[in-house]
């Protein structure tokens, strides 16, 4: 059971609890805390309350009954017994366990191929290539002043070195 702590006087009371519970409570502490328990209703209940559900958790683990315990294993005999009688038809069946699983794979490996091929016949085969620009030549005037490359786009000027 959880007290919220507005039910409370002290702040830290709570704090105090779990850390003695814990096992992590300062020795100093100790009388505090009783001493806050036996005046605060609210936090000796929350206290008894943990006290006991620790307690209860560390109890032994419960016992199966004895005769829970033979039924059950009665039922395993029979069962062992009746599994003894039955003749093994492992031997028989694995004639047909190989076909099948080689007529599976077969099928299986014929089934991807047609996807495969399904799918390669849908996609593009490439895209489309685009065509290359042309190429320009300018005709090139020497003189000696500065060299004009001259295209219907593009003027190039530049001073010539000697």
């Amino acid at each position: 059971m959880f007290v919220p702590p507005s039910l409370c006087s002290d702040p830290d009371a709570e704090v105090l609890l779990y850390e003695y519970l814990d096992g992590e409570l300062a020795p100093g502490q100790e009388p505090a805390l009783f001493g806050h328990l036996a005046t605060c209703a609210e936090c000796r209940r929350q206290f008894d309350a943990l006290l006991s559900f620790r307690l209860a958790v560390r109890q032994e683990p419960l016992v199966v009954p004895p005769a829970l315990d033979r039924r059950v294993m009665a039922r395993l005999d029979e069962s062992r017994r009746r599994s003894a009688l039955r003749p093994d038809r492992r031997a028989d069946r694995a004639p047909l366990a190989g076909a099948l699983r080689r007529r599976i794979s077969v099928g299986a490996a014929l089934a991807v191929a047609i996807v495969a091929v399904g799918l390669a016949a849908l996609m593009p085969a490439s895209a489309p290539a685009e065509p290359a620009e042309p190429v320009h030549f300018a005709p090139v005037y020497l003189q000696d002043g500065p060299l004009f490359v001259l295209d219907e786009e593009v003027t190039v000027e530049a001073e010539r070195r000697r």
